[in-house]
């Protein structure tokens, strides 16, 4: 049972134009007769990221529609987007494609745009949502002294510098676009023993060099706008949430501190939060397991 599949559909995506005429780039993984389900990627990444969750998703009986958002990929760029807006964008895919309801998944980066909708989609369509390791906001002076090195001066370059961050952030969408290797060397160098052995797989670290390939298409505004957005507050609160949300997260995530996990475990609603023993950011082998408790809401079991 691999984790992955061996092709890299790189060149493969559909476009949806939405009401204000930006396109919305996204691609199909899983089941396609599945209930359907929303993968929102990562920060920086793109809508391929969805290979990961492909052989998880077909056998639990899922549809997966993996999205870019705005600026990643083949999505137009938003000028001036809040996180919050990013559920109408959902509402809008979903409703091109004729789905009623859905559920969203989602890993890392994808944290924000994940609780947006649970916040802001009506529970009628909104079935649940699902996430690895999910970033979250940087609410409370634990979560902050918890950052790994280079999120805490991004952190504080977003909140005290803003007009700089897109110039801080450039080099790194130089590096996955003209140096993928190296690039792939500064992740790893910032990530548990754990992940590094995740890197070193030659399967995913193909995966991972064509991920953020794509997602640096269109260079590194949107990827550099995004983490901007993540970093500071955010325009609503995660205790909104209101409809069933199933998250892991490692013990040995170098990226999402722990501080982080026990604030979602105070704040959100009824909350399924799962620690993963041992396990780092890019434990993709826990998909199968949060899809399995994603069909309780899903109506599919």
């Amino acid at each position: 049972m691999g984790l992955l599949p061996n092709d890299i559909r790189t060149d493969e995506a559909e476009l949806c134009t939405l009401p204000d005429g930006r396109a919305l780039a996204y691609l199909e993984f899983g089941d396609p007769d599945g209930y359907p389900a929303f993968y929102f990627h990562g920060t920086p990444s793109c809508r391929l990221e969805g290979a990961f969750a492909d052989g998880a998703a077909r056998r639990n009986g899922f549809r997966l529609i993996a999205v870019d958002r705005p600026g990643y990929g083949r999505s137009t760029f938003q000028e001036g987007r809040g996180v919050r807006d990013w559920p109408a964008d959902v509402c809008a895919l979903a409703d091109a494609l004729g789905l009623d309801d859905f559920g969203v998944v989602g890993h890392s980066g994808a944290g924000p745009h994940l609780f947006a909708c649970g916040a802001f989609i009506p529970r009628s369509r909104l079935r649940f949502v699902g996430a690895l390791a999910p970033w979250g906001p940087l609410a409370t002076p634990d979560i902050m002294r918890s950052l790994n090195a280079l999120d805490s001066f991004y952190a504080r370059a977003a909140r005290r510098t803003p007009w700089l961050f897109g110039a801080l952030f450039a080099p790194l969408g130089w590096c996955a676009r003209y140096s993928p290797g190296l690039f792939c060397r500064v992740v790893t160098a910032s990530v548990s023993g754990v992940d590094k052995q995740r890197m070193s797989d030659e399967l995913f670290g193909r995966h991972f060099r064509a991920i953020q390939l794509e997602a640096f298409r269109q260079g590194s505004r949107g990827a550099a706008y995004e983490s901007l957005l993540e970093y500071r507050a955010w325009e609503f609160d995660v205790a909104d949430v209101a409809v069933p949300t199933h998250i892991w997260l490692g013990d040995c995530d170098a990226y999402v501190p722990r501080a982080m996990g026990e604030y979602f475990e105070r704040v959100i609603p009824h909350v399924d939060l799962r620690w993963a023993k041992g396990k780092g950011h890019f434990a993709i082998e826990d998909w199968d397991a949060i899809f399995a408790a994603c069909a309780g809401d899903s109506g599919t079991c």
